[in-house]
């Protein structure tokens, strides 16, 4: 079986509840579109900055078709 790979940048730079809500949907509906193309997150790195910010890079496979 093969693979292919995808990486995303994912920013949450917004530090105040504001918003929260919106942002987790916003980030749940990346999440769902990708898995129904076949994607499976398999993990999630940070990605660190000298600003408070929370930025990761999430990491995903699938089953690479046709080879």
């Amino acid at each position: 079986m093969r693979w292919e790979y995808k990486i995303i940048f994912m920013v949450s730079d917004e530090a105040d509840e504001n918003g929260y809500e919106q942002r987790l949907h916003e980030s749940m509906q990346v999440l769902n579109n990708l898995g129904s193309e076949g994607w499976e997150l398999i993990g999630i790195l940070p990605h660190p900055t000298a600003a408070t910010r929370n930025r990761y890079h999430a990491l995903f496979k699938r089953e690479k078709k046709g080879d």
